[in-house]
């Protein structure tokens, strides 16, 4: 693939752009209208002169057009918001180019122009341009029926967004952020976790929730731990709780690791860098006849009761801590030998 580069849309773009958008009028067409003609072009540029818009062409290392990202309605003040749509062309199309684009774009948006969210509108049948934006980072945020005019009729439109905080996320000072902290044992970790399943309990549907418990190392008294709670919450059906779970939690200060790659369990987070100063609670939801589910008690109630093997893990934890202080799934996949031996020994009695 070759390069991509973006640069603001100019006057003397009109022929190169006219005639792109005419030849990709089949790649383009339900989803969007880009201007086709001299008079369209004319309009298009002169609603882009707003500071409130910007439009940026999405380029080869030739200088080719290869695709469109416009940002629209920037608000500023508390909000600092905007709306973003993009069409590709189409003898580029599938080649990666708009994916190079977008992150590009997304640079512009968070870096220079300092916006904190970025929301895309886009059609639920459009399942390329959906998967273009969650692959850069944007969340679900919900429906809207009859949203957008496209074509003389009034569609519905599925809103994706992202903010400055998803965009940084994954950058080495924020997971430097997000270390492994091992601290002693804290009492007030049992009525700290009751109280957030008391919160969790009166936010769920009634009857949508079996069981919920508080599990993990904060779980087990006399135990040094990450100072994060980890409760775990008993389902009929995770598909039903996929549709409900989100904005429940959202609502909490819960983010949803969206590419969890367990399809057995939800998994949510409270605080983590750069959405909190530190992680404080950890939310996993797995079906109530799940091996996840029963693992996580077994473990808990034998390590309460076998104060050597409370011991050893506890060890264990802080060697791994200092090991691998900045790599939590490298601190997490060295205690399974461990979990696994103390799962045998409950299993066998």
């Amino acid at each position: 693939m070759n390069n991509t580069i973006i640069r603001e849309l100019n006057l003397e773009d009109k022929e190169a752009f006219l005639k792109a958008m005419q030849h990709s009028q089949s790649l383009h067409h339900p989803w969007v209208t880009p201007p086709l003609t001299s008079h369209e072009f004319d309009d298009y540029w002169q609603r882009f002169q707003q500071p409130n818009q910007k439009s940026y062409l999405a380029c080869d290392d030739l200088g080719q057009i290869v695709g469109v990202f416009n940002i629209s309605e920037m608000v500023r003040g508390a909000f600092q918001n905007a709306f973003i749509g993009f069409y590709g062309v189409k003898d580029y199309s599938g080649k990666g180019f708009m994916n190079a684009g977008l992150k590009l774009v997304q640079k512009k948006v968070f870096e220079e122009l300092a916006l904190h969210r970025l929301e895309a509108n886009i059609q639920p049948e459009n399942t390329r341009s959906i998967q273009l934006v969650k692959n850069n980072g944007f969340r679900y945020e919900g429906f809207s029926p009859r949203y957008l005019k496209i074509h003389g009729e009034w569609r519905g439109h599925e809103h994706w967004a992202i903010t400055a905080e998803d965009y940084i996320r994954d950058t080495p000072d924020i997971e430097q952020k997000d270390y492994v902290d091992i601290v002693p044992y804290n009492s007030e970790w049992s009525k700290l976790a009751e109280a957030e399943i008391d919160k969790l309990k009166s936010v769920f549907p009634p009857n949508s929730i079996l069981d919920i418990q508080h599990v993990g190392s904060t779980a087990i008294i006399g135990l040094s731990a990450k100072p994060i709670l980890d409760i775990q919450i008993a389902v009929h059906s995770l598909d039903e709780m996929k549709l409900m779970a989100v904005p429940i939690l959202q609502k909490l200060g819960y983010d949803y690791w969206d590419s969890n790659p367990d399809p057995k369990r939800m998994f949510f987070v409270k605080g983590m860098p750069p959405y909190g100063e530190k992680r404080t609670h950890h939310v996993h939801i797995f079906e109530h006849h799940s091996d996840h589910w029963r693992n996580k008690l077994i473990f808990r109630d034998y390590l309460r009761v076998h104060a050597d093997l409370a011991q050893e893990y506890e060890q264990l934890k802080l060697k791994l801590a200092h090991d691998h202080v900045y790599d939590r799934e490298k601190y997490t996949d060295e205690k399974l030998s461990f979990v696994n031996r103390v799962l045998q020994l409950a299993k066998k009695q």
